[in-house]
């Protein structure tokens, strides 16, 4: 009756009844480590005491407020938080409810925004190979998840439109010879002769995951990579929607990973880890420059649903930041991602099955030689070993490698990072 309307069909997974830190309990009182952080979302670990008060203190004072006819200064607060927290070129925030809303958002901002500069032709979304931004009809369409857009297709989804893909920067994805510049360099190319193939006069945004998370498995671009690429796409009047869903709000150790790479999206979303598991919220991050050009249009521009920017789940958002910023910090998310990575070369490294193992701050992957038939089984062991294990969609050189997903909450200790990773190894040298 739940969830799966299909008969004979009952998922063959743990149900949990509570959980602490990093920690999932099931009826039966076992515990699993949960290695993704559900996924990638509960940053903060399960029951954070402080998210938990200060969720009680707001549906105390304000739960619900509709936008249009009230303000508050929960949303507005936020926004502000947000802005400064970016410390870049944006100057306005605005907030959904889950990722696939504010990405299909943001490509309607994009498209607004050039039918202001007098472009009505620029109606093109563009995403990269091995990519995730959404699950919407038209965030599928520009993203690259195969399996959940498959029986769309040819029918509300285009395939001449989806197939439109860019390369990726994937390191392992090189020829034999071939540095990493040289690399970089056929990407690029790649992106840009398709480019100006489509003509850049009908493509309005391009859409990429500063760090490739779930799809590929942490994928990690080249320094260069997105300097160049925000160059490219600026000469051709195209913008950059940085999909930091994953990547932001500390998961890698820095509030937007951009910075990382000394480029400026136009637009930024966020979401996942800004509710941090307490309450569905997400956020569309713009440039003062086209929040600027938007305030000019006529009829407005109308994005957001019921639930957008209500002040519970804007002042739930306000203490997740808060307890980032004051009793975590982005030092110190740097640091156990750093202790967290030694551990697994020294514990994973010299295994025969090992293919690579990558990652930045609290984001990271290990690929195996393994074909990716074998993920359920995995899972399956991970449950007996009481930790729970993520493989990723698309990985390693033809697509099918095995490769596990590791962003464990933030608030992770080094003494739960070995046992993570030791129940890990125990997993691979099981089933290996």
């Amino acid at each position: 009756m739940y969830m799966y309307p299909f008969t004979g069909y009952q998922p063959d997974v743990p149900k949990v009844t509570h959980g602490k830190g990093i920690w999932l309990f099931d009826e039966n009182g076992k515990g699993y480590i949960d290695s993704t952080s559900g996924p990638m979302t509960v940053n903060l670990g399960h029951c954070h005491p402080d998210i938990i008060a200060a969720m009680q203190d707001q549906i105390k004072r304000l739960h619900f407020a509709y936008r249009f006819h009230f303000r508050s200064d929960e949303a507005e607060q936020l926004a502000a938080r947000l802005v400064a927290l970016s410390d870049d070129n944006k100057g306005y925030a605005f907030f959904m409810n889950s990722g696939s809303e504010a990405s299909e958002a943001a490509y309607r901002i994009a498209m607004d925004y050039f039918r202001i500069k007098g472009n009505n032709k620029k109606t093109l979304a563009l995403g990269r190979r091995i990519s995730n931004h959404g699950n919407t009809i038209q965030s599928l369409t520009y993203g690259d998840d195969r399996a959940r857009k498959v029986n769309l297709l040819n029918k509300v989804i285009d395939p001449a439109v989806s197939d439109l893909r860019l390369p990726p920067y994937y390191d392992l994805h090189k020829p034999a010879g071939c540095s990493s510049d040289e690399w970089l360099r056929v990407c690029l190319s790649e992106t840009f002769e398709t480019i100006d193939q489509i003509g850049a006069e009908h493509i309005a945004c391009v859409f990429a995951e500063p760090i490739t998370a779930s799809s590929g498995g942490v994928l990690i671009p080249h320094p260069d990579y997105f300097r160049e690429l925000k160059a490219g796409l600026k000469a051709r009047d195209i913008l950059l929607i940085a999909d930091e869903i994953v990547t932001g709000l500390g998961r890698t150790g820095e509030w937007f990973n951009m910075r990382k790479w000394e480029t400026e999206s136009d637009i930024t979303i966020i979401g996942k880890g800004l509710g941090a598991g307490f309450t569905p919220i997400s956020g569309v991050m713009i440039s003062k420059q086209i929040g600027d050009s938007l305030a000019s249009l006529s009829p407005p521009h109308f994005v957001g649903h019921t639930y957008s920017g209500n002040p519970l789940s804007a002042g739930v958002a306000l203490a997740v930041l808060d307890t980032l910023e004051n009793k975590i910090g982005m030092a110190s998310i740097r640091a156990r991602g750093s202790y967290f990575g030694r551990l697994l070369q020294e514990m994973l490294g010299d295994a025969d099955i090992i293919a690579d193992i990558r990652g930045q701050g609290l984001l990271w992957a290990v690929e195996t030689t393994l074909g990716r038939q074998r993920a359920e089984e995995f899972v399956q062991a991970g449950h007996q070993q009481g930790i729970n294990l993520y493989p990723c969609r698309l990985s390693g050189k033809d697509g099918d490698a095995l490769t596990f997903l590791f962003t464990p909450p933030l608030v992770i200790s080094e003494s739960e990072m070995d046992e993570l990773v030791g129940r890990f190894s125990r997993v691979l040298s099981r089933m290996a």
